[in-house]
């Protein structure tokens, strides 16, 4: 990609937004539609977590908050969940993983792994308490919410989405903003 002059890669990094947008379509239309050909064990998967949390430990904050009401929505619209649910959810875990990444910003595989451990865990207990505000009851102490499979299906799955977007991110030349604030202290 050094090839490309300075206009093409301001191009393809500015592309980048609508290629996540399009690769959340695809796992939103392929969790929905593989349900009578995938085990049942998939249905606990969650697959906008990992993308919000990437989204808040690699993205600026405005970039992000917009990919995440867009996405959020169109997972809504996909759900049988009332409409804002999922954005109000999905909008706090952003906020939080923005937190997060002034504490420990996520590189390695061992920290990527934990944290995204860590947020499924914390999920558990958000989702039933913003569901509540719906007028839904999702019970916070039942096997459902707390199945040990879900855990570890969130957490390696979103590992594997977590890379996706890295490999995203570095094939459309997409800068973390941490990158440009760390970089600047070399000299």
């Amino acid at each position: 990609m050094y090839f490309l002059q300075g206009n093409q890669k301001k191009l393809l990094t500015n592309l980048n937004p609508l290629f996540l947008t399009f690769f959340v379509l695809i796992l939103i239309l392929f969790k929905t539609t593989a349900e009578a050909c995938v085990p049942s064990f998939f249905t606990g998967w969650d697959l906008l977590l990992p993308i919000v949390i990437y989204l808040g430990q690699r993205r600026a904050i405005w970039e992000g908050i917009l990919i995440v009401l867009f996405n959020s929505h169109l997972y809504s619209l996909n759900s049988s969940a009332p409409i804002g649910l999922f954005v109000c959810y999905y909008l706090g875990f952003f906020f939080f993983a923005r937190l997060v990444a002034y504490i420990v910003y996520a590189q390695t595989p061992i920290s990527v792994f934990t944290l995204l451990f860590l947020v499924t865990i914390l999920a558990r207990f958000v989702l039933p308490l913003i569901s509540q505000s719906f007028d839904q009851s999702i019970f916070i102490l039942s096997w459902a919410n707390w199945n040990l499979w879900n855990l570890i299906l969130n957490s390696v799955l979103g590992f594997f989405i977590y890379l996706v977007l890295g490999q995203l991110d570095r094939l459309t030349l997409k800068v973390p903003p941490r990158s440009i604030t760390l970089g600047d202290n070399i000299l």
